[in-house]
C-alpha cells in the first residue's frame, strides 16, 4: 500500500484509521467536506467533497493506490443532501477511483441491513436479503449504498471492494444508533420481547478494517463479537436500567417516540423491530475467509461501555452526578448505620462497665 485516501476524515472511525495508518509508516491522504482546524501530525489533508468531480484527479495525482470510505452521516430522518452524500457521494467516490486506478476500496457497512423479522433465520449469511426498514434513513441509505456496490463490483472485477458489516459497535465515540439508544436516560423495551443481539468492541471495529487494508479481501463480510445476547442481559451488563413499553404504544404512540428520542424527530434511535425480534449475523466467513478474530467478546464489551457512559455522566451530567451522589448515601446508609448502632453499644458497654467499677470502689 503506498497512499490510503480516507474519506470522513474526522469521523471517529476515518480519525482513528487515520493515526492508526500514518503510525504503521503509511502515507495517509485525508479527505472531508470539513475544514481542518488544528493539525493532523502524520496526515496530508485535503477540504473536499466527495462528490466533486475533481476527486478523480485527485486520486491520480496523488497515486492512491487504497481507499477507506469513512464519510457516512448517520441520520434517523431523511434529508435529500445528507442521501445524496452518502448514497450518490458513495457512487461517485467508486467512479473517480476506478478511473485513477485505484486497486482497493473498503467500505464500512452495518447488519442494520438485514433487518429485524420474526422470519429470520437463527443466522443471517451475506447473501440474505435485504429487509431493513426504509422509513429510517441509515437503513435505506446503506442498503442503497450496498446494492450499488453489489452490482459495481461485477461490472469492476479486476478492483478490490471490501464491506465489512458491523454489527452494533460500542463505545470509542463512534455514534452507532446502539451506543445512542443505550445512552438514552431509561432506554425502552418492548414488554414480553427480548431479541438476541450482537456487538462489537470499537478497537475490533478498527482492527478489522486494517486487517482489511492490510490484505486483499474482495467481497462482504460480517463482523461481530461472540456470542449474541439477549436485549435485557446486554442493558444489565451495562448497568442500565431499561423503560419497558407496550408495543403498541411503541408502535402507533408518537408522542411517547417524540420523548424518547435524543433527537426530537419523533423517531427513537433504533426501530421498533430491532427491539422485538433478532437479527443475528452468521460470522463464519469473517474467521474463515477473512481470517479476522475480535478481541473482546460481547460481555466485555458491554462492560466496558457501561463504564465509559457512567464516567461520562458523572463528569458531564450534573443532575446525574447529583441522583448518583444521593445514591451511593443511601446504597451505604444501612453499612453506617450498623457501625453507627455497634458504636453505640461498645460506648454503652464501657459506661456500665465504668459505673460498676465505681460501685463496687465505694
Amino acid at each position: 500500500m503506498n497512499t490510503l485516501a480516507i474519506t470522513g476524515l474526522f469521523s471517529p472511525l476515518g480519525r482513528r484509521m487515520a493515526r492508526l495508518a500514518s503510525n504503521f509508516g503509511v502515507r495517509v491522504l485525508g479527505i472531508d467536506i470539513k475544514p481542518l482546524t488544528k493539525p493532523f501530525p502524520g496526515v496530508e489533508f485535503v477540504q473536499a467533497d466527495i462528490r466533486n468531480p475533481l476527486l478523480q484527479q485527485l486520486f491520480k495525482s496523488e497515486q492512491v493506490d487504497t481507499v477507506l470510505h469513512c464519510a457516512f452521516r448517520w441520520r434517523q430522518r431523511h434529508h435529500e443532501e445528507i442521501f445524496d452524500s452518502n448514497v450518490m457521494g458513495t457512487m461517485r467516490l467508486l467512479g473517480a477511483a476506478e478511473l485513477a486506478g485505484v486497486r482497493k476500496v473498503v467500505i464500512p457497512s452495518s447488519t442494520f441491513v438485514y433487518g429485524a423479522d420474526p422470519n429470520n433465520p437463527a443466522f443471517l449469511d451475506e447473501g440474505r436479503e435485504f429487509r431493513g426498514p426504509v422509513d429510517y434513513a441509515y437503513v435505506r441509505e446503506l442498503r442503497e449504498i450496498e446494492l450499488f456496490v453489489n452490482g459495481y463490483r461485477r461490472q469492476q472485477p479486476e478492483m478490490i471492494i471490501t464491506v465489512l458489516r458491523f454489527a452494533n459497535i460500542l463505545g470509542g465515540g463512534i455514534p452507532s444508533p446502539m451506543s445512542r439508544y443505550m445512552a438514552l436516560p431509561g432506554p425502552p423495551t418492548l414488554l414480553g420481547f427480548d431479541p438476541m443481539l450482537q456487538f462489537l468492541h470499537h478497537e475490533d471495529a478498527l482492527r478489522a478494517l486494517g486487517h482489511c487494508l492490510m490484505g486483499d479481501y474482495n467481497g462482504v463480510y460480517n463482523v461481530a463479537a461472540p456470542d449474541p445476547l439477549p436485549l435485557l442481559k446486554a442493558l444489565r451488563l451495562a448497568g442500565l436500567h431499561p423503560l419497558p413499553v407496550p408495543h403498541v404504544c411503541a408502535y402507533k404512540g408518537t408522542r411517547l417516540s417524540r420523548v424518547l428520542s435524543r433527537r426530537g424527530d419523533g423517531l427513537p434511535p433504533l426501530p421498533w423491530d430491532y427491539l422485538r425480534y433478532s437479527w443475528v449475523a452468521d460470522t463464519t466467513r469473517m474467521r474463515e475467509e477473512l481470517g479476522f478474530q475480535p478481541m473482546y467478546d460481547a460481555e466485555t464489551t458491554l462492560r466496558q461501555f457501561g463504564e465509559t457512559l457512567r464516567e461520562y455522566r458523572y463528569k458531564h451530567d450534573p443532575a446525574y452526578r447529583l441522583a448518583r451522589e444521593k445514591w451511593d448515601l443511601v446504597r451505604k446508609a444501612p453499612a453506617r448505620l450498623h457501625d453507627t448502632r455497634r458504636r453505640a453499644h461498645a460506648a454503652w458497654v464501657a459506661f456500665r462497665q465504668v459505673t460498676q467499677d465505681e460501685g463496687g470502689a465505694a
